[in-house]
């Protein structure tokens, strides 16, 4: 009688409208979920240690402590929504259409901004290295620091607007999903070509560290054949 009602308060419990469906332990999602927590763990608070303490900045010119401190508010935007994406691995996806969209909007967003980003601080570290005697190439960076920023974040939303058109809601196996659909092949391929920004991004930083060796080969012949 006693494993009855066990039984049926259970049922109940699990049934129950205001609480979330049971937890799935399947190693497909809970494995995602833990690492996703072990970066919001662990990027959070580093970031704003960053933001804060600014470790080892003084040496650094204004314009890489702008794209420094842009970096790291980048990062700390593109891991802020991850506790609603390990719900939904866990769980569902409970926060309806619009939240899929926006979230999935923020989280390109800040991830096109923080690449964005480094490469900028690539090329410029290129720039104060091989064209050290140029003057007039680093005020001009100096001065266009800021609008450089807004140049920046411009680009990375325009780049994530795929995010607002292909993210739409779904239902599997009674849970519900927030996931890319999309509606024909070449919008497809278009969503792919816009996510295609990592492979140019790393021949520059290629062509940059090539051009940057050729450099000091030329200042320093012996020191290279060495």
């Amino acid at each position: 009688m006693e494993q009855l009602n066990s039984t049926v308060v259970t049922s109940n419990i699990s049934s129950s409208p205001g609480l979330p469906p049971p937890v799935s332990w399947d190693s497909s999602k809970l494995v995602p979920a833990v690492v996703l927590s072990l970066c919001f763990l662990l990027g959070v608070p580093g970031n704003v240690a960053v933001i804060i303490l600014k470790p080892n900045w003084q040496h650094l010119s204004g314009l890489t402590q702008i794209l420094m401190l842009n970096l790291a508010m980048s990062d700390i935007l593109s891991l802020l929504p991850l506790p609603l994406w390990i719900y939904s691995f866990v769980y569902s996806w409970i926060f309806g259409l619009v939240a899929c969209k926006l979230v999935t909007y923020l989280e390109y967003c800040s991830l096109y901004c923080s690449l964005l980003t480094v490469t900028v601080l690539s090329v410029q570290r290129y720039l104060q290295v091989v064209h050290l005697r140029v003057v007039s190439l680093q005020r001009c960076l100096h001065q266009v620091g800021k609008w450089l920023l807004v140049v920046l974040w411009l680009v990375a939303m325009v780049l994530s607007t795929h995010a607002l058109v292909v993210r739409q809601t779904t239902t599997d196996q009674h849970r519900t999903l927030c996931q890319s659909q999309y509606s024909s092949r070449p919008q497809r391929m278009a969503v792919l070509l816009a996510e295609s920004l990592y492979f140019p991004q790393l021949l520059l930083w290629a062509q940059a560290g090539f051009s940057l060796a050729s450099s000091q080969q030329r200042k320093h012949p012996f020191l290279m054949r060495g």
